[in-house]
Parts: C-alpha cells; sequence; structure tokens
C-alpha cells in the first residue's frame, strides 16, 4: 500500500511536469521559428539590397537600369506587373520610362508626385514607392495582377534603397546627358566647315576634323602626333614663324587669340586662313589648345573682286562723263561751226550709248546674281536670231564684217529668244571689238546630238590659255586686253556663260581649229523636243551642204 500510495503522487508530478516541459519546449521552437524567419528575412532583405546595389552598380542608360530594378521590386513585392515614372525637374510632370506587364489602367504620366499618390488609394494589391522628391522625382508602382495582396517586406526594401536607386538613376540620366552632348559636340566638329585642331602642351596634334583632313589632305590618323608646324606648315606656307605659334602662345599664358591671321599649306597651296585659339584643360596630356581656322581666301578673293569693280566701274563712269561734260561745255562755250556741233553732238550721243550698254551690264549681272533666272522658252530658228543681230550691226555698218556658216536645214531650237540674242550681241559684239577692222567674225552652228553647237570665231588678239577659266568670271579681264587699253568691264562673258548655263548648254573658249590667230568661242543651246532625230541627220557630213554668207542671202 506503501509502495502504491507513494507512486500517484510521483506519476502524477512526471505528467504534470512533462506538460510544462512540453509547453516549453513549443515555446521554444516557436521563437527558434520566429527568430529563423526574422533572420530569413533580414537575409533576404540583405540579399534584395545586395542585388539592388548590384544594379546601381552597373551602370548603363536610365531605361536599362529601370527595366532592371522593377524587375527586381517585383520579385521582391511578389508582384508581377510594375512601372516607374521619372521628372526631369523641380515641379514637372513625370513621365513613363519603363514598365512590366500590363499595368493598362496606369497613366503615361503624371502632373506631379501628389498624383501620382493618388493612385494607390487603400488597395494592397497597388503600392506606389516614391523614390526620390526633389529635384528630380522617380515613382514606382508595384501591382499583383490576381488582386492578392503585394509583401510589405518587399516593399520595405524598396523603402530602404530608395537613396540609392535615387542616386543611380540621377547618374544615368547625366551620362546619357552627358552622351548626348558628346555625340552634338562630335556632330558639331565633324559638320563644321572651318578646320578645327585640337593640340596638347606639347603643340602636337590629337584631333583634327574632317574639314581639316580635306583641306590639308592628310587623314586624322596621319596627322595626330605630328607637330602643329609640320601639319599645317605655316612658316612654310608664308605664316607666322614655328616660334611665334598662337596655339604656342596660347598654352603659355592662358590666354584666348580671338582673332589672328596667317597661312596653311593646304592642298591646292597655301592658303590664308583667319584663326581663334583658346586654352583647355590644365592637365598633363588633355587638350591644351584648341584652333578654328577658317579659310579666308575666298573672302580675299571676293574683295579684291569689289574693289576691281570699283576701279572698273569708276574708270569707266568717270572718262565718257567726262567727254560728255567737256563737249557739251564746248558746245554751250563757243559759237562753233554747224559741221563741228553735228560732230560733237554725235560724239556724245556715242558716249551716252557706251554709258547705257556699262549700267545694262551691271543690272544684268545683278539680276543673275539674284533670284533664279526665268526663261520665256519658244521655239525659234537661230538663223533669225543672226538675221536679227545683223540688222541692228547694220546700223554702225558692222554687218558687213559678219559671216555665216549655217547648214540650210537646222532645226528650231527651244530658247528664250531675247536672251539667246543677248548672247549674240556679246559675242559678237566683243568679237568685233578685239579683232582689226578689215578682219571678220565668223558665226556658225552644227547638231550634237540634242544640242545645237554654235561657234563665233574671229582674227583677234586672242585669250590666253591662263585666263580662259577666269575672263568667265564677273568683272576679270585677259591680261592682252587689258594692256591694250580697249574699254570693257570684264563682265560680257560672265553674262553669257550664266544665260547659257541657264539654258542647260555650256559655254568654252579656246583657239581656232584652221590654226589662225584669233578665238573661237562655242556654247550650245537645246534642239526642239521632237525635232531632234532630224537634226542629228542634218548633222552628217554631207559634202558641200553648209552654206558660207550673210544671213538671208
Amino acid at each position: 500500500m506503501s509502495d502504491t500510495g507513494e507512486s500517484t503522487p510521483a506519476s502524477s508530478l512526471g505528467t504534470a511536469e512533462r506538460a510544462r516541459l512540453e509547453a516549453r519546449i513549443a515555446d521554444l521552437e516557436h521563437e527558434a521559428k520566429r527568430a529563423f524567419d526574422d533572420a530569413q528575412r533580414e537575409a533576404d532583405t540583405l540579399f534584395a539590397q545586395y542585388q539592388l546595389s548590384q544594379l546601381v552598380a552597373s551602370g548603363g542608360s536610365a531605361t536599362e537600369l529601370a527595366r532592371a530594378v522593377l524587375l527586381e521590386l517585383s520579385r521582391l513585392a511578389a508582384g508581377d506587373e510594375a512601372a516607374i515614372w521619372l521628372g526631369d525637374g523641380p515641379g514637372q510632370s513625370l513621365q513613363l520610362a519603363a514598365r512590366i506587364g500590363a499595368i493598362g489602367e496606369l497613366p503615361e504620366r503624371f502632373d506631379d508626385v501628389v498624383a501620382a499618390r493618388g493612385w494607390s488609394g487603400g488597395r494592397t494589391d497597388l503600392r506606389f514607392v516614391v523614390l526620390a522628391d526633389e529635384p528630380s522625382p522617380m515613382i514606382v508602382a508595384i501591382r499583383s495582377s490576381d488582386g492578392r495582396a503585394l509583401d510589405e517586406d518587399g516593399i520595405r526594401v524598396a523603402q530602404l534603397a530608395r537613396h540609392e536607386l535615387s542616386v543611380a538613376f540621377a547618374g544615368a540620366r547625366l551620362r546619357e546627358a552627358l552622351e548626348r552632348e558628346g555625340h552634338d559636340l562630335a556632330a558639331i566638329v565633324d559638320g563644321a566647315t572651318d578646320i578645327i585642331v585640337q593640340v596638347d602642351e606639347s603643340c602636337r596634334v590629337t584631333r583634327l576634323n574632317p574639314a581639316g583632313e580635306r583641306l590639308l589632305g592628310l587623314t586624322s590618323a596621319e596627322v595626330v602626333g605630328m607637330t602643329c608646324a609640320d601639319a599645317l606648315g605655316c612658316e612654310a606656307a608664308g605664316g607666322h614663324r614655328a616660334a611665334d605659334c598662337p596655339l604656342g602662345e596660347t598654352i603659355r599664358t592662358g590666354v584666348p587669340i580671338g582673332y589672328r591671321e596667317t597661312a596653311i599649306r593646304a592642298v591646292q597651296g597655301p592658303i590664308k586662313v583667319a584663326g581663334g585659339y583658346s586654352p583647355g584643360m590644365s592637365q598633363p596630356g588633355g587638350v591644351r589648345a584648341t584652333a578654328i581656322l577658317r579659310d579666308v581666301s575666298a573672302a580675299e578673293a571676293l574683295e579684291q573682286l569689289r574693289e576691281g569693280f570699283v576701279a572698273t566701274v569708276s574708270h569707266e563712269l568717270r572718262t565718257p562723263i567726262a567727254l560728255i561734260r567737256g563737249y557739251a561745255e564746248t558746245l554751250l562755250a563757243f559759237d562753233l561751226e554747224p559741221e563741228q556741233q553735228q560732230e560733237y553732238l554725235e560724239r556724245i550721243q556715242g558716249l551716252t550709248e557706251r554709258l547705257g550698254d556699262l549700267i545694262s551690264q551691271i543690272l544684268d549681272a545683278t539680276h543673275l546674281d539674284a533670284d533664279p533666272l526665268i526663261l520665256e522658252r519658244t521655239a525659234v530658228s537661230f538663223a533669225s536670231l543672226v538675221a536679227r543681230l545683223r540688222g541692228d550691226l547694220a546700223l554702225t555698218g558692222d554687218d558687213k564684217r559678219l559671216v555665216t556658216d549655217l547648214p540650210p536645214d537646222l532645226p528650231p531650237i527651244e530658247v528664250d529668244a531675247s536672251r539667246v540674242g543677248r548672247i549674240l550681241e556679246n559675242l559678237v559684239g566683243n568679237a568685233l571689238k578685239y579683232a582689226p577692222d578689215d578682219t571678220p567674225v565668223v558665226v556658225g552652228a552644227e547638231v550634237a546630238g540634242a544640242w545645237l553647237a554654235v561657234h563665233i570665231d574671229d582674227e583677234g588678239i586672242g585669250v590666253p590659255e591662263t585666263d580662259r577659266p577666269l575672263v568667265v568670271e564677273p568683272f576679270h579681264r585677259a591680261w592682252n586686253v587689258r594692256e591694250s587699253r580697249i574699254p570693257g568691264t570684264g563682265l560680257g562673258l560672265y553674262i553669257c556663260r550664266r544665260l547659257v548655263e541657264a539654258h542647260g548648254g555650256s559655254l568654252t573658249i579656246g583657239d581656232r581649229p584652221d590654226g589662225r590667230a584669233g578665238t573661237q568661242v562655242g556654247f550650245t543651246l537645246p534642239i526642239l523636243a521632237g525635232r531632234r532625230d532630224r537634226g542629228a541627220s542634218a548633222a552628217a557630213p554631207s559634202g558641200g551642204s553648209a552654206t558660207r554668207g550673210p544671213v538671208g542671202g
């Protein structure tokens, strides 16, 4: 009995203790599980932050970074749709930069951060995280497409990393801005028509733009590493000495040079340039100076042309005006015989005609250089234009010197008759003026495919070969003409060239094909469409088919 009575309390105490122990063990297990879950969440958080930091450190464009961040944040928050909006500055709207999934109910833009926050409301399946407020706002939206609640721990990770993400996006957008500016600057440099050359502290070329390559006839690879003196050849071209190099001066003083003229060696020979020089970075190995050089040879030639024009026009105007004044004063001051009065009046008339021709040529040249030339094309016979010119020459008696060499069945041409008449007037007038009085001026023509090839031959002083490309430019006269003291403005051939080119043809100046002294001026005019085949057959050699004699018989 004693054994039984003593064993019952021991058994009951053991059961209670065991219950307490089991409860304690359950509490410890629950605490351990909770601690493990907390540790796991913290580890996940740390890993997520590490993943985000890796994304931040990876660089790339803002769009690439946005998509990578959205993938990671949507995974952390147990969402399957996400979007990010970026703003350019304070108070500006936020534009959609990237998205994952449809998330179609969200707009492409928000007016501001407050408007974006209002979209989330109290929903558990859609959350907005403000990564940055100012100066460049940035907001992320995460959503679960099936309506389940998002993981708040993932949302917390996004909020913890907001500063790093904001810095990363700001850096990415800054890199993109710098890249755009770099591309824009490179496009400006590469597209510039001026020479742009950069040098280091030793005045060795580090960069040359395409315009410089074309002008110098050297590639950038060939020039880089050369001294600017060797690359530009300033001293050899008659510019500054190597010791007086503006680039070297800018490097030494750090003071920019706004304008300085010099000469450089180009493909076509030495040219005059005007340059601006500016200092660069002070770090060794970097760009220490930049030069922008503009070819001013054309401007200088234009200035010389302008001075020549003023001198020519002044001379051409002064002489006849002085003579007219002299004749007029003589007529007013003296009682001359009728015959002498008539002579003076005729001279005044001739001088006024000379002034009229000069003014007409200047006006023609001005109109040709202004607006596009409008031609009133009609079908016309070339022989009729020559006949009209003969009638005009009959007033001065020069028609006897005009000889024609035209086939009888030339096809009609499609031209502006008044303009072609002016071409003939100028060219035949030149030939009559520069050839001896007793020599003929021959006008000939033949068919050459779709064109009528006209040539005017004289036995005058000729045009030196070196001057032939120049005499068709305004105000340029050949040296032998200038020495002959025959009056002229240097506009006639220029006007003829422009009028011929307006018709689609070309004008040439050369020696006479028969070897005789003088000049042959040739030009082409379009044959009337539909008559070109007939004209081509007429151009074929046919023995004595060509006639030589006055127009109209």
